[in-house]
């Protein structure tokens, strides 16, 4: 696994294989950067995954992340050692949503993936690594087997929030949960139109909002009738 380390305008690549790691400053640290606290961070790299867990609080994405909340970290995303310092996931050297694609229009009898659909990735939480695409025009989230995201944390209502489509991004609105939703770290304001890349707080979960995918782009048509897929196009930025 291959995470970016940056201090103070210096870079450097780390190659960690599978298991746990601490990271933080003293000489007992797996990794050790001087400077900072002993074992500020748990890292778990599980089959292809980065779990974080701080022993202090520290941004990780657009969110502070609290001390022993297990974390899912997303490519693309970093997370904010100390003033000079932090640590970054790379985001895939090509487009993994269009491979998805390719793959499932390739496998006979198997409807294309969703994968360009705007998502929440379930970051920490009872449903920590799970994804829920957000397909149609309105979505809702909460406890009830009827929300398009079904979420099996006790502190989330049963119908908490609602997501209702917008030129690829989504507009939340609160259904009135007892325990209010925090949008990066803030209250959530009822009608806040999301942007990539937003960390919902709802009960004690944590989500990444992710908008949709307009670089997917093969044509459905043209693959139906066994022509060759086009090649995969570069990513186009950092958030994955």
């Amino acid at each position: 696994m291959r995470l970016h380390f940056e201090a103070r305008g210096v870079s450097s690549e780390l190659e960690l294989e599978p298991g746990t790691w601490t990271l933080g400053g003293a000489a007992g640290d797996g990794i050790r950067f001087p400077g900072l606290p002993s074992r500020l961070l748990d890292l778990d790299l599980r089959e292809g995954r980065v779990w974080v867990t701080c022993a202090l609080p520290r941004p990780v994405g657009r969110a502070v992340l609290v001390p022993g909340v297990r974390r899912w970290l997303l490519p693309g995303e970093w997370i904010r050692l100390s003033r000079q310092a932090q640590l970054r996931l790379p985001a895939p050297a090509q487009n993994p949503d269009t491979l998805a694609l390719l793959r499932s229009l390739l496998q006979a009898g198997e409807g294309a993936e969703h994968s360009a659909a705007a998502r929440l990735s379930c970051v920490a939480g009872v449903d920590a690594g799970a994804t829920f695409p957000l397909l149609g025009a309105t979505v809702e989230l909460g406890r009830l087997p009827t929300c398009g995201v079904q979420l099996g944390d006790g502190a989330v209502s049963r119908r908490h929030l609602e997501f209702t489509a917008e030129r690829g991004r989504h507009r939340i609105r609160d259904l009135g949960g007892r325990n209010r939703a925090r949008c990066n770290g803030r209250w959530l304001r009822s009608g806040r139109l999301l942007a990539d890349a937003d960390v919902l707080a709802v009960g004690r979960s944590l989500l990444c909002y992710r908008e949709e995918r307009r670089s997917v782009a093969p044509s459905l048509t043209s693959l139906g009738r066994g022509q060759p897929a086009p090649p995969a196009a570069p990513s186009a930025g950092g958030a994955g």
